[in-house]
This record gives structure tokens, C-alpha cells and sequence, in this order.
């Protein structure tokens, strides 16, 4: 029993970690912001745990520093790999994407990553978890237990209305593309950039406050059926990027959103002209209401 509390604190403490790791440092040198960079609702990133763990109970023993940090890096970028492939399939969206960077492989890794994970594998296996497992031998049997069962309760509880609410994210972002594409299909001539704008206001009043985190924990998550809905999501919320652009790194140019989002640039609108596309718009917005009571009860 105290082998699995040590294991599982371990992980706990290294998903900590990692999760303070991804919120403060890469947001505020990403977004120069601070953001909830985690999947889960507490402040951990599985992910770093799973990696540590591996890296401990499978690489540990190697004392060539050098080679531990090129073999740690490959696991590492492997367990990475494998968590954003069995994600998209699970979700049906890509929640990372590192093909903006010069190196990758799918997007889902990258040569900057690889060397990340290296250097913490290293300082890993060399003084952090050392350090860390004096700690938890210091830690009295009885509040090590209470701390474990909390832990595990606390961590199985997020995992599960995490993976909820990302399901039925996924679920809203369809039922967003088919009522934008009614909207289409009502609007006919009135439907422009403006229009897909109001629209998009009034759905995200439609998304919990964890699918909204999610839009902004996962700056690159795109839907694999409707990239463009959930970039438009992304735009309309609080501090969105308020235009129908993306930008690229590398001196390339900016696409249009335009994979399954194509409107015709904003046009003047009559009060009348508008009028008729807010009302579209509630129509559409009481259609969903009634389609998410039926499906409730």
C-alpha cells in the first residue's frame, strides 16, 4: 500500500508540476497572459505525471546523463505523440498542433519538445525526484493515506466531468456548423462576416464555463470536422482574437478561416436587413433550447 502511495503522490505532485509549468511560464511567454492550461478543471496536466512515472520506473536506471536525456526525450515525445492521437480520436478534435513549428511530426510533436522533456528528465531523475521522495518518507502512515484517498477521489472526480464536458463540446461544436449552415441557408444574401459574428456571440451563451477554458487552455484545438467553428468560438469569446484571420509564424501569410466558415465580407446592413438576421439568429438559438430540453428529459 505504501508503494502506491508513493506512486501515485509522485504522479500527483509531478502533474502539478507540469501543469505550473504550461499555466505560468509557456502562457505568459505564449499569450502574455496567465490561462488554465490544463484538460482537467484542478490545477494538474496528467500528461507530466505519466511521463515522470515512465521515466522513473523505465529509464532511472541509466547514469550516462547524456544518454538519459536524448532516450527520456524520445519516450517523452512518444507518450505525447500517443495521448494527442488517442485525444482526437476520443473527441474528434486536434486540442495541440506544432506544425507552425519548424520540426514536427503530425503536428502533434515537436523538436522543441523533444529537448524540453530531456532537460526535465534529466533534472527529473537527478535531483527532483530524490528530493521528492524524502519528502513523502517523511510524511507520518496515517496523513499519507488520508492524503492518497483524497487525492485519487478528488483526481477521479475531474477526470470524469472533464471527459463529459469535452464530449459534449464536441457534440455542441456539430450542432453549431448545422444551425450555422440553416442560418445559410435562411439568410441567403444578408449573410456575411457580420452576421457569422452575431451568431457566434449568441452561441457561446450556449457553452459551459469549462468548454469556454477549454477554447482558451487550447490556443490551437481545432474540431477535425469543423476546424472553423471552434476558431470562431476563439474569436467571439472575452479576448478573442476579434478578426476572421489566423496568423503564422514563419513569415507565412494568413489564411482565411474558411474551411467550413465561408461568408461574404461585412456589408452595409439596413436596420431592417439587421433586424431580419437577429431574428434568424433567436430562431435558431430557441430551436437549440427546445433540442436540448427534449434530449434532457
Amino acid at each position: 500500500m505504501e508503494w502506491f502511495e508513493n506512486v501515485f503522490l509522485s504522479f500527483f505532485i509531478y502533474s502539478f508540476i507540469g501543469w505550473i509549468w504550461e499555466s505560468f511560464f509557456y502562457s505568459l511567454w505564449d499569450k502574455h497572459k496567465l490561462v488554465n492550461r490544463g484538460f482537467m478543471f484542478g490545477p494538474y496536466i496528467p500528461i507530466y505525471g505519466v511521463g515522470a512515472l515512465i521515466d522513473l520506473v523505465f529509464l532511472g536506471g541509466i547514469k550516462n546523463m547524456i544518454l538519459l536525456f536524448f532516450v527520456s526525450g524520445i519516450v517523452c515525445c512518444a507518450v505525447e505523440y500517443l495521448t494527442g492521437y488517442v485525444m482526437e480520436k476520443l473527441f474528434h478534435a486536434r486540442w495541440w498542433d506544432y506544425t507552425d513549428m519548424l520540426w514536427h511530426l503530425n503536428g502533434r510533436i515537436c523538436i522543441e519538445g523533444f529537448f524540453a522533456f530531456g532537460l526535465l528528465s534529466v533534472a527529473l531523475v537527478g535531483w527532483i525526484h530524490p528530493f521528492t521522495t524524502g519528502v513523502l518518507d517523511m510524511i507520518p502512515a496515517i496523513p499519507k493515506l488520508i492524503a492518497t484517498i483524497a487525492t485519487v477521489t478528488l483526481f477521479a472526480t475531474d477526470l470524469i466531468i472533464s471527459v463529459k464536458h469535452a464530449a459534449d463540446f464536441d457534440k455542441k461544436i456539430r450542432k453549431i456548423a448545422e444551425s450555422l449552415g440553416k442560418l445559410k441557408d435562411r439568410m441567403a444574401a444578408l449573410y456575411d462576416t457580420v452576421v457569422v459574428e452575431t451568431f457566434f456571440r449568441k452561441v457561446i451563451e450556449h457553452l459551459t464555463d469549462q468548454q469556454k477554458r477549454l477554447v482558451y487552455a487550447f490556443p490551437k484545438m481545432r474540431s477535425v470536422s469543423y476546424p472553423g467553428v471552434v476558431r470562431a468560438i476563439r474569436r467571439a469569446l472575452p479576448g478573442g482574437t476579434g478578426t476572421f484571420f489566423r496568423r503564422r509564424k514563419h513569415g507565412r501569410a494568413d489564411d482565411e478561416i474558411s474551411e467550413d466558415i465561408t461568408a461574404a465580407p461585412a456589408a452595409e446592413m439596413t436596420e431592417e436587413e439587421l433586424a431580419a438576421a437577429e431574428k434568424a439568429i433567436a430562431e435558431l438559438a430557441a430551436e437549440h433550447e427546445r433540442e436540448q430540453q427534449q434530449s434532457a428529459r
